[in-house]
């Protein structure tokens, strides 16, 4: 018997970026947005990737359209909203997953192109599919955003400055988006992932399945993707209708450890 999901989400239609690649935080979400009942439109640069994505998720019935394309790429986030729009015809709610720490290293091999870069990389591509999306319907029912931030800027690991940085920008503007966006109805909400396991992370955890960085934890184990999709979903659902402007730890605990640990800090 195959697990039964309730169907919180029935008549929403959602956009999920970043959400090709499995294990990845964007593809948990937008399974378990599908199969508690919603539309969504999937996405990812590699067309290969988004493809078999898209053909798993209808095989097992579920409403799913596919944009491939860059998130940095302008055109990127209307034409996630077209086929929304096209397809389902609506648009409810907004994951933005897409970042990443471009530049890793210290201050003396860094220049303005890596700290910039990392900026854009982290907020733009959030910054632009809101805004695209309010500009075409997000709020006529009450929209919804989740942006997947990080636990990087409660620590102070010299080689991830840049991320840190750009990941604190992007709570700084999710924050204001919520004051912004509020009166009309729209919440906007970020989780923060500690280490999760993630095919981006794979390096990290994959000789030992994530044992020894899980035992580094407050809660003795790995943060899945699974784990901060639940709270993406929590955040995005009726359940969460008066939470706005919250930036969610999803990470064991790791915050809570005088900055916590750090696979990038050495050891």
């Amino acid at each position: 018997m195959g697990l039964v999901f309730n169907q919180r989400f029935a008549g929403k239609v959602a956009v999920v970026t970043g959400s090709s690649v499995s294990p990845g935080i964007g593809r948990s979400c937008a399974d378990r947005l599908a199969r508690e009942g919603a539309s969504v439109v999937i996405n990812g640069r590699r067309q290969s990737e988004l493809d078999a994505a898209a053909r798993e998720l209808s095989r097992l019935g579920l409403a799913v359209a596919a944009v491939s394309g860059s998130m940095e790429d302008e055109a990127t986030p209307s034409r996630l909203v077209d086929v929304a729009l096209d397809r389902f015809g609506a648009i409810d709610l907004v994951v933005n997953t897409v970042g990443g720490a471009r530049y890793q290293g210290s201050l003396d091999s860094m220049d303005r192109a890596d700290l910039v870069d990392t900026f854009a990389l982290n907020t733009w591509p959030a910054v632009a599919l809101i805004k695209e999306a309010m500009g075409r319907g997000l709020a006529d029912n009450g929209g919804a955003v989740v942006n997947i931030s990080s636990g990087s800027p409660n620590k102070a690991t010299p080689s991830m400055a840049t991320y840190a940085a750009a990941k604190a920008a992007l709570n700084a503007l999710t924050r204001t988006l919520a004051a912004d966006l509020g009166r009309r109805g729209v919440r906007v909400n970020a989780v923060s992932p500690g280490l999760t396991r993630t095919a981006g992370t794979r390096p990290v955890w994959e000789a030992d399945g994530g044992e020894a960085a899980g035992r580094k934890l407050l809660l003795g184990r790995l943060t899945e993707a699974d784990d901060v999709a639940a709270a993406v979903l929590y955040l995005l659902s009726d359940d969460a209708r008066q939470v706005t402007g919250v930036i969610l730890d999803v990470d064991g605990g790791n915050h809570l450890g005088g900055g916590g640990w750090s696979p990038y800090a050495p050891s």
